[in-house]
């Protein structure tokens, strides 16, 4: 019996506390590769540049209590005089190539202060990798849960039609 990977992003709002944002998606790549694109700032300034963001800096010092950060500029009708968003943070685990964890601040909070966590989990499967994002600490912010739940899905397919096309 084969197993399908699910080749577009699901995301769910897990029930507990609705703390956390999970998203998940196969991407047809090594997971080396995969884990590259997610610490390498040549990559991450290719796949993080939308047409809703334009990601104008991206830097990661990508070992344990390193820091990392990004600025971010909304993009689109009306938004030319959109302020960029600065985002930032400490990589709390790193075992490459399947694991990545950091701290998450981001201004555009309404609480700046409130500390929140992505995962990055890269699990081998056949044909590729399995790439499944948690972003918890957002009991308290509903909001900001929500727009995560709908910004992940939209980053995991800019992250897998980059790895997958090598751009």
């Amino acid at each position: 019996m084969t197993q399908t990977m699910p080749t577009t992003p699901s995301t769910q709002e897990q029930k507990k506390d609705n703390d956390s944002v999970v998203t998940e998606i196969f991407i047809s790549a090594p997971r080396e590769r995969v884990f590259k694109a997610l610490v390498d700032r040549e990559q991450a300034l290719k796949w993080g540049d939308g047409p809703a963001f334009k990601l104008t800096e991206w830097e990661m010092d990508a070992r344990v209590g390193g820091k990392w950060s990004f600025v971010s500029k909304p993009r689109g009708p009306g938004k030319e005089n959109a302020r960029e968003i600065g985002h930032h943070g400490e990589v709390l685990k790193l075992e490459p190539p399947r694991l990545l964890e950091y701290t998450w601040y981001a201004e555009w909070h309404s609480n700046q202060l409130q500390e929140t966590v992505v995962r990055w989990d890269l699990s081998v499967v056949p044909g590729g990798t399995q790439v499944k994002v948690t972003h918890s600490g957002l009991a308290q912010m509903p909001a900001e849960r929500k727009g995560y739940a709908g910004g992940w899905p939209g980053l995991l397919a800019a992250i897998k039609q980059a790895v997958e096309s090598g751009k």
